[in-house]
């Protein structure tokens, strides 16, 4: 019988339909396979974009449960309300628990009562298993097989042979980005539309996903995803393409010594015409963009592995070209973009702290 969402709450759906899937597929709290409720995680403050270490305090988040098969082998829950229609934000915040250091889940599953997504750590794109609450029964054989206890041990000491050449000491071939951070350092631009730019200085971008492996002819090959410290111009940085970057090495492996880091090279070529729509300030109205830009934007990657991890730093150098001038209807902001020369160019610092697993 469907269940009554209309009088239900987020704890109803945690204790009338979570827990009971949980306890069918083998997890009882206290015993081998325990079931952790609420779990506070820490987080950095890059999770909300530019804050002030020294007075801003720490980041909290609870996952709701973690499901622990072995101490290496687990998965995690994240429950709303049936009211609370289920989006990409809350995909990434059941990931981040899912990626937190301190578990390190193979899978996650999000679910409102009424529906239900498994997403493998990592992979963000589109889960293992969707379905809806009618169609639980239809879907429990998949869940058994993937997310159970019995699953979850034998793919936690399961041992599969990597083919590939290594990505260099103790790592496979193949890697996947399941979290991290860019930190941002002091930025600088020749250019009258860019006084400001130094605000970059201090603000922090959470790297979301990404892969690491080989281009086709051996070089080392990383694609990184980030989002944003500054969301207002997600619609801006997506038209430029500047939501993935790919990094290439002509190193053969990547290097685990401070002394003697690996380099990683990203170029990236964009274009962008006047009249897009974006937000003037955060929070503010949305104005065309009264220019259009092409720019060149090379980024150099620093660093080293240190277990799960490579961190390292970032040299940035971007040159732009300006065209195709307007107004905006601002007379400050036409004027300044009337009396700006063509080119600019900007460059900064920063670094880089990105946390890896193997590729499944």
């Amino acid at each position: 019988m469907e269940p009554d969402f209309g009088t239900m709450n987020e704890t109803d759906v945690r204790e009338i339909l979570v827990r009971p899937l949980l306890d069918r597929l083998g997890y009882k709290h206290g015993t081998s396979a325990n079931i952790r409720t609420e779990v506070t995680l820490r987080y950095a403050s890059h999770f909300l974009g530019r804050k002030n270490p020294k007075n801003d305090p720490p980041l909290v988040g609870r996952a709701d449960y973690v499901c622990d098969a072995t101490s290496y082998g687990r998965w995690v829950v994240e429950v709303k309300a049936p009211q609370h229609a289920l989006t990409q934000d809350d995909v990434e915040q059941a990931h981040t628990y899912s990626a937190h250091p301190e578990i390190a889940a193979s899978y996650f599953l999000l679910t409102n009562g009424r529906e239900y997504r498994l997403y493998a750590t990592g992979k963000l794109d589109a889960p293992v298993l969707a379905w809806v609450h009618a169609d639980t029964e239809k879907n429990i054989l998949n869940l058994f097989n993937v997310v159970s206890y019995e699953a979850l041990k034998k793919l936690a000491h399961l041992v599969r042979p990597d083919p590939g050449k290594p990505l260099g000491r103790h790592l496979p071939s193949r890697l996947q980005i399941v979290g991290g951070d860019v930190r941002y350092g002091e930025h600088h631009s020749n250019h009258p539309l860019m006084q400001n730019v130094n605000a970059i200085s201090g603000t922090i971008a959470a790297v979301i996903g990404g892969t690491v492996g080989r281009a086709d002819d051996g070089r080392l090959h990383a694609v990184v995803s980030i989002r944003s410290p500054f969301q207002e111009l997600i619609p801006l940085l997506r038209a430029a393409g500047m939501e993935s970057f790919e990094f290439f090495s002509a190193s053969e492996h990547f290097s685990d010594s401070i002394e003697q880091p690996t380099i990683l090279q990203n170029v990236t070529q964009t274009r962008v015409d006047r009249g897009l729509r974006i937000p003037l300030m955060r929070g503010g109205p949305e104005l065309a963009l009264p220019f259009g830009f092409e720019s060149s934007v090379y980024t150099e990657a620093t660093g080293y592995v240190d277990k799960d991890r490579f961190c390292g730093a970032l040299a940035f150098s971007y040159q732009y070209r300006f065209f195709d001038r307007g107004r905006s209807g601002i007379p400050q902001l036409d004027m300044l973009v009337a009396s700006s020369p063509p080119v600019a160019t900007l460059d900064g610092e920063g670094t880089f702290d990105l946390r890896f697993v193997p590729d499944r």
